[in-house]
């Protein structure tokens, strides 16, 4: 077979997925389930987890694995459990996660208008092995994709590419250049090229340092917000095009 070409864009938006895509957290349907067995257990051991940034930060750098992450959480399974059921229900819980609709209708027709969206997230090997499983499915139709509400499949298969910290070994703060850098030189692309939406200003602020620009996404979406996110996005290609115009 042909070597796969490389998807040509002359810029991109790069989008984050926690905070600003979905605001669910890991093990939803245990956390989000006041009658499961293991829930207070787990809201109790999590709530303590995310407390240790310096830990969270290892598993995002991929520097841990979930498993190990597993093995420091004190919560006791009996043997109506299976034993590896808190790492299934890791990564089967990502896919249960509520996907911000309006946002993702408003991604959809920037690609359609030739600009490049990319899955850009500090985030675990479980939400990187979630977003491979939907992906190896078989693909959606356009009719199954188009409706009232959006799947983390279907969301998944917005993204032309995904750039995820545990396998760029960085987090989007620490050093832009090394998130961002390697993919944006092998599409040809450089940061004033590029649009992030994030839900940190500390990762916006190292983003446009870089060179790129950014807006930090902070609350809920309101549809006044997701209308004034839409005119931002449409100023930017516009401002975008003017200036490729003029080089």
């Amino acid at each position: 077979m042909p070597p796969r070409c490389k998807p040509v864009w002359d810029k991109v938006i790069f989008v984050d997925w926690h905070g600003v895509l979905s605001r669910d957290p890991f093990w939803l349907s245990i956390l989000h389930n006041s009658d499961h067995p293991l829930h207070s257990q787990l809201t109790d051991t999590t709530e303590v987890l995310f407390q240790d940034e310096s830990l969270i930060h290892d598993w995002m750098r991929g520097d841990v694995s979930a498993n190990q992450v597993l093995d420091r959480l004190d919560v006791k399974l009996d043997d109506s459990f299976p034993p590896d059921y808190l790492s299934h229900k890791l990564v089967e819980d990502c896919q249960l996660m509520q996907v911000n609709q309006r946002l993702v209708q408003i991604l959809r027709e920037s690609r359609q208008q030739g600009i490049g969206i990319v899955l850009a997230t500090d985030n675990m090997d479980c939400f990187q092995e979630a977003l491979q499983d939907v992906n190896a499915q078989r693909p959606l139709t356009t009719q199954s994709v188009e409706g009232a509400t959006v799947s983390f499949r279907q969301a998944a298969q917005l993204f032309d590419e995904v750039l995820c910290s545990c396998s760029q070994r960085v987090l989007k703060r620490e050093n832009p250049e090394r998130f961002y850098g390697s993919w944006l030189s092998a599409h040809a692309l450089e940061f004033g090229d590029t649009f992030l939406l994030d839900d940190l200003g500390v990762n916006c602020s190292a983003f446009q340092r870089a060179g790129g620009s950014a807006i930090q996404i902070t609350d809920q979406l309101s549809d006044n917000d997701l209308s004034l996110l839409k005119t931002q996005i449409q100023n930017w290609s516009q401002e975008h095009c003017q200036r490729s115009l003029r080089q």
